[in-house]
C-alpha cells in the first residue's frame, strides 16, 4: 500500500534519486555528530574534573587538558560545522532550482494540468515534498550537530567563540530556517526564469547574497549589553562574549575610544590621568544572547520564505499557460 498517491507520489518518482541520497548521507552525518558527542561527553566526565569553571581555567595544568581537550574533539568538529554551514545553499541550488524549470522548460507542465488536478493541487504538491524532505534533512543533521558542539563549547568557553560564523551558521533553529529560504529562492527563481541552468545559477548568486546579507545584520537583531567598569587594567567585557566595541571612560562619564588610536603620550598612566579616563567601556552580547539572536533570525528567514511561497503561488496561477 503506498503512502503517497496521485501527484504527490508522481513528485517522489520524480525525484526519488536526491531524496534517497539527501536522506542517507543525513543520516550518515548525523550518526558521525552523535558518536562524537558522546566521546565529548565521556571526555568531559573523565578529564574535565575540575577544570569547567572560568577560574580554573587559567591554571596552567587545566590549560593543558583543555587543549588536549580541543585538539581531540574541537577540531574533528570544525570542518563539518563549515561544510554543514553550506547545506542551506546547496538545497536551494540542486533541489529548489530544479523543480519547476525542467517542466516549464519543456512545456510537459501542460500534461498535468490538462488532467483533473488544479494548478493549486499541482503546485502544493510539487511544493510539499521538497519543503519536507528540507526541514527533515536540515533538522536531523542540525539537532545533531547542535548537540555535539553543545558538549563542546561549554568547557571550551572563549576557545570556541560561540559567535563566530562556525559554528553560528550551522546549529539552531536558524540552520533550518534558512534551508528553507533557500529552497523558496530556489523555486522561485526556478517559476520566474523557466530555465533549469539559469535558475541554479542565479539561486547560487542571490542565495550567497542573501545569505551575507543575514550575517551583516545579525549583531542588530537583539538589543545589546553595555558593560563599565572603573579601573584601566584588565577588559571591561567577559571573554565569552560577542564583542561590538569598546574604549576607555573619564571621569565626567564620556565614551571615549581606545588610547592607542587616540593618544602618543609615552607615558600610558599620567596619559590616562591628563585625558582624565577612569575606566573602560564595552558593548557586547554574553553568550546568554545565542538562542535569542537565533530565534529572530529564525523567525527573520521564515517571514521571507513565507513572502516567497505567495510569489510562487501567484505565479503559478497567473503566469503558467
Amino acid at each position: 500500500m503506498r503512502l503517497v498517491r496521485g501527484v504527490t507520489w508522481l513528485v517522489v518518482r520524480q525525484h526519488r534519486t536526491a531524496l534517497w541520497a539527501l536522506l542517507t548521507g543525513s543520516a550518515l552525518l548525523a550518526g558521525y555528530f552523535l558518536l562524537g558527542r558522546y566521546g565529548a561527553a565521556d571526555a568531559v566526565a573523565q578529564q574535565l574534573a575540575g577544570c569547567t569553571r572560568p577560574a580554573a581555567e587559567h591554571s596552567q595544568s587545566c590549560a593543558d587538558v583543555l587543549t588536549d581537550f580541543q585538539q581531540q574533539h574541537q577540531y574533528p568538529l570544525r570542518q563539518p560545522l563549515q561544510a554543514l554551514a553550506l547545506l542551506p545553499l546547496v538545497l536551494g541550488v540542486f533541489l529548489g532550482g530544479p523543480l519547476f524549470a525542467p517542466e516549464l522548460e519543456s512545456g510537459t507542465y501542460r500534461t498535468a494540468l490538462s488532467q483533473s488536478v488544479t494548478r493549486t493541487r499541482w503546485f502544493l504538491a510539487k511544493l510539499a515534498v521538497p519543503v519536507a524532505l528540507t526541514v527533515l534533512v536540515s533538522g536531523l543533521v542540525t539537532a545533531s550537530a547542535t548537540w555535539w558542539w553543545h558538549e563542546v563549547a561549554g568547557p571550551l568557553g572563549s576557545r570556541f567563540p560561540w559567535h563566530g560564523w562556525m559554528p553560528y551558521d550551522a546549529i539552531g533553529p536558524p540552520a533550518v530556517a534558512k534551508a528553507l529560504l533557500m529552497l523558496m529562492v530556489g523555486i522561485t527563481l526556478s517559476l520566474v526564469l523557466r530555465r533549469t541552468v539559469a535558475a541554479m545559477g542565479a539561486t547560487l548568486a542571490l542565495g550567497a547574497a542573501l545569505l551575507f546579507a543575514l550575517e551583516q545584520v545579525r549583531s542588530s537583531l537583539w538589543p545589546t549589553v553595555v558593560t563599565q567598569r572603573q579601573g584601566t587594567d584588565g577588559s571591561a567585557w567577559l571573554g565569552d562574549s560577542w564583542l561590538l566595541g569598546d574604549g576607555l571612560v573619564k571621569s565626567t562619564g564620556q565614551r571615549v575610544g581606545n588610547l592607542p588610536q587616540r593618544f602618543r603620550a609615552e607615558d600610558y598612566r599620567q596619559c590616562l590621568a591628563q585625558q582624565g579616563i577612569t575606566g573602560q567601556w564595552a558593548e557586547h552580547r554574553p553568550r546568554a544572547h545565542l538562542w535569542p539572536l537565533q530565534w529572530t533570525e529564525s523567525f527573520l528567514c521564515l517571514a521571507l520564505a513565507v513572502i516567497l511561497g505567495l510569489v510562487c503561488f501567484w505565479c503559478t496561477r497567473r503566469r503558467l499557460t
